[in-house]
């Protein structure tokens, strides 16, 4: 998101304003957000007229604070700046919902580590957001005192939206404000509104007050989901999709015992897992020996360089998908019609595992992007890079969004095959298997001198990718891997490594030959 327009001034040039009041509605592609006054004061100057189109961090307004002096400009919606106050005074410094990537427009409390009154230190966490596609941990910008929290836990707060105030320097608590940063007051009760008629019952929002007079939805029969039964847009919505009533017919639905809300990247995964059941799949199998696969990487290891087999199998498939370029390409319905899109490299999409602080798991997607021009060296730290943001939830809505290929490997923890799901916006996804000798070789493998094999899958869009094509595209992932096209030797240059030669492959050991050939004559 990086504009809006102006839907409506809740002042006009000086008027008074109380802190946290709705000074104006801002509309975007994404989501309709109320923009609350950062101090008391007076209004003394607007820049945008209602309908005019405005970028991220644009001034609005500006507001001369209670005692008359102007309001410093800091590019953070009037906030004052940190340095600010005079030395030794206290100075308040509000938390704000940070903008988590381009795609990201709101987020829910997951959790404070402070209560009021309590005291953080500079960098420190001080709240845990989480979005539909990141968590993420807000730091304290400051040492000092926290003295007010805006949003409980639970509540869906937008991006740039205060979250608390706390004083710098320690002092006690700041006097409060007048209203919180999510509360405007109700208007007095009226009966229910007429299609068109701004409906003033209820406590609502200016947004879910118009949403309900353009959808003729009653306010007095929406059950809101906001802080203190606030009624927000979505629940307007959900009462219009339910005939005018709140979800199930009843005022508030209740859960069932043990119901659990499914938040962040857990989240997003529900989502995506129910969008993927419009995507018609099918999925090609191949089954490849891993020799010199092994070879390789132990040569790799002996050259003091430290290269996973998923490293090599991620690279080849980029590499593959250069060569095979429509395995990249996906499918997008534009104005009614099917499309074809080309995106013009191999956004690599890497599925991690990742264990969070309480325990649970979930499952992170971050992107390489254009993997396919990338040296090995470059893919390599790309690869340890993302891995890591998202081991240590530092990842960001940009680093999840835009692949069209993935590569994810459930033969970490032996699974021999799999079918994942392929997400919208997705060409492929190939999921690799565990390498180990064939079954029911396990124990004799090395002594019969079989080798080690490893199952592929590539699931693939049928609406623009054919099974031939999936076919040559495993075909060219096993002949980068066997060695073909300097594969290896391009590996081994971008890391200044030697190349040696490779060993000779498995074969039977001395004695399995002579139990074979003795077999026989000895069989009854």
């Amino acid at each position: 998101m990086a504009e809006g327009t102006v839907l409506e001034w809740h002042k006009a040039e000086g008027d008074s304003i109380e802190a946290d009041e709705t000074l104006v509605e801002i509309s975007t592609d994404k989501v309709d957000a109320e923009v609350p006054a950062p101090t008391s004061g007076t209004v003394v100057r607007i820049f945008a007229a209602e309908g005019d189109t405005v970028t991220v961090g644009a001034v609005l307004a500006e507001i001369a604070p209670g005692d008359g002096a102007a309001a410093p400009s800091n590019g953070n919606g009037g906030a004052p700046a940190a340095d600010a106050a005079p030395s030794g005074e206290a100075q308040e410094i509000e938390i704000v919902m940070p903008q988590m990537g381009e795609s990201v427009n709101e987020g829910v409390v997951l959790e404070w580590h402070v209560e009021a009154g309590g005291t953080i230190a500079a960098d420190e966490t001080i709240v845990e957001i989480s979005t539909d596609k990141v968590d993420a941990e807000v730091p304290a910008p400051a040492s000092g005192t926290v003295t007010e929290l805006l949003v409980a836990a639970g509540d869906t707060v937008t991006v740039g939206q205060v979250l608390a105030r706390m004083n710098a320097t320690g002092a006690g608590p700041a006097a409060p404000t007048a209203t919180g940063g999510d509360s405007t007051p109700a208007a007095a009760p009226s009966p229910g509104a007429a299609p068109g008629q701004l409906d003033e019952s209820g406590n609502a929002s200016p947004i879910a007050r118009r949403a309900a007079a353009a959808l003729g939805v009653p306010l007095d029969a929406v059950a809101g989901s906001g802080r203190a039964g606030r009624i927000v847009k979505d629940d307007v919505l959900a009462a219009a999709e339910n005939g005018g009533r709140s979800k199930n017919g009843t005022a508030a639905a209740a859960k069932p015992a043990g119901a659990t809300l499914i938040k962040g990247g857990a989240a997003m995964l529900a989502r995506y897992m129910d969008e993927s059941r419009s995507i018609p799949t099918a999925t090609s199998f191949r089954t490849l020996t891993t020799t010199t696969l092994d070879a390789r990487r132990k040569q790799l290891k002996a050259g003091g360089v430290k290269v996973s087999f998923t490293h090599l199998i991620a690279y080849a498939i980029a590499r593959a998908g250069h060569d095979l370029p429509v395995m990249a390409h996906h499918f997008a319905e534009i104005d009614g019609k099917p499309h074809r899109v080309d995106d013009g490299g191999v956004n690599l999409g890497l599925a991690v595992d990742v264990e969070k602080k309480d325990g649970s798991r979930t499952l992170m997607v971050p992107v390489i992007r254009q993997a396919d021009q990338l040296s090995f060296r470059g893919f390599l730290d790309a690869y340890n890079a993302l891995v890591e943001k998202a081991r240590t939830n530092t990842l960001t809505a940009d680093d999840l969004t835009g692949g069209n290929v993935t590569l994810t490997n459930p033969g970490g923890i032996g699974t021999v095959a799999s079918v994942p799901r392929l997400m919208t916006g997705q060409g492929t996804i190939v999921a690799t298997g565990s390498i180990a000798y064939p079954v029911g070789l396990g124990a004799i493998g090395e002594l019969i001198g079989a080798e080690k094999v490893m199952s592929m899958t590539s699931t693939y869009d049928h609406r623009i990718i054919q099974g031939a094509e999936s076919g040559r595209f495993l075909q060219r992932i096993e002949q980068l891997l066997q060695g073909e096209s300097d594969f290896y030797e391009q590996v081994f240059q971008d890391l200044g490594v030697a190349l040696p030669a490779l060993p000779p492959p498995p074969a039977p050991a001395a004695q399995a030959a002579a139990t074979l050939a003795a077999a026989p004559a000895a069989a009854p």
